[in-house]
């Protein structure tokens, strides 16, 4: 399939923010969609997702990815169909989960980390973003490898209703908690905890009181807490743990806008050695060996019920920028993603 004589649209990075990231930042541009190379797959972009550490790629504030400069392509790990390939893991027709950057069409192969992977076909694509991808294997990790969740835990989330939120109390669940209480901002957020997401408790730290919400919720204090916050929240639990107690962390929103000079300075942190607690953050990529069987797993959980994928989609790639600034806003109820295109019919 020739598709050269086509053009497409792309996001490159116009400049780096010092703040929330919006347009400006940002400048759209139609390129041709790239030709096909041998050793390749040429993909079609169906849905890109946005996550806060992108952030920091704009800055050029992270270790593990290249520097990014100004007007290169912004990336991006999406959901995408393959039209032409002879990679033996990337077969014509299979949908996959693989980083495409900011883009409708790209040139993937599997020397990227994490590797493409191929999504189940009985699945909803937008499900390779959020709750058979990363974002779901994030949670399951969290929980399970570094949570080591109980079903005698009291059990916190912070950014419940985010990404990876989203998915936690169900997943504890399934991995046998007895009951999981989140943290979101407002009250729209908070019913869907309830509803949609199946937490049992939710407290709105836009509107309630969050130290008599905890002393109200948790008496005896806590033993796992699932941090996506960061800042004096996870202060506040440092002084609340149980005996044993596990700190996931997972993300830190809150101090991603901050100068390092004006991020939180922690009093508690001692209560870790006191209480025999431990505090443990990871980054997803290092458990790429067990995706396959994290993915199988996942999946199954959709397809009997247990996981309900929570998604906000906006139509059109001219909506990543202000897909990526909701985040920041704090606009976004569970996965946030972009629907970029349809699956070609073969």
């Amino acid at each position: 399939m020739n598709l050269s004589h086509m053009k497409q649209k792309q996001w490159l990075l116009a400049s780096r923010p010092e703040g929330i990231p919006d347009r400006t930042h940002f400048d759209l541009v139609e390129v041709p969609v790239p030709e096909w190379e041998p050793g390749k797959a040429l993909v079609k972009t169906l849905y890109l997702g946005v996550a806060p550490v992108m952030l920091r790629y704009m800055r050029n504030e992270t270790e593990f990815e290249s520097p990014l400069p100004l007007g290169s392509l912004m990336p991006g790990r999406g959901v995408a169909q393959v039209l032409r390939s002879d990679c033996p893991t990337l077969p014509e027709g299979a949908i996959v989960q693989a980083r495409l950057g900011w883009q409708e069409y790209a040139l993937i192969d599997a020397s990227h980390r994490p590797a493409p992977f191929i999504l189940p076909s009985d699945l909803p694509a937008s499900h390779g973003i959020g709750a058979v991808s990363l974002t779901g294997i994030t949670a399951l990790v969290g929980l399970r490898d570094i949570g080591l969740v109980r079903a005698t835990d009291r059990i916190l989330v912070s950014g419940a209703a985010g990404g990876v939120g989203s998915h936690v109390a169900e997943i504890a669940k399934i991995l046998g908690a007895g009951s999981v209480t989140g943290i979101a901002g407002g009250p729209e957020k908070c019913a869907k905890l309830l509803t949609s997401m199946h937490y049992d408790e939710a407290i709105d730290y836009k509107n309630e009181d969050v130290d008599e919400a905890l002393n109200k919720l948790f008496p005896e204090g806590i033993d796992l807490y699932f941090d996506n916050v960061g800042g004096p929240l996870l202060d506040n639990v440092l002084g609340r743990l149980r005996r044993r107690a596990r700190i996931v962390i997972c993300g830190a929103i809150s101090e991603y806008l901050k100068d390092k000079e004006n991020r939180h300075r922690f009093i508690n942190l001692q209560n870790l050695g006191r209480q025999d607690a431990k505090m443990e953050g990871f980054f997803v990529f290092d458990y790429e060996a067990q995706y396959p069987d994290d993915i199988a797993l996942l999946a199954q959980w959709v397809r009997e019920g247990q996981l309900n994928p929570v998604e906000d989609i906006s139509q059109g790639i001219e909506t990543l920028p202000d897909a990526l600034g909701d985040l920041y806003f704090g606009r976004n109820t569970g996965v946030r993603m972009v629907h970029v295109g349809d699956p070609v019919q073969r």
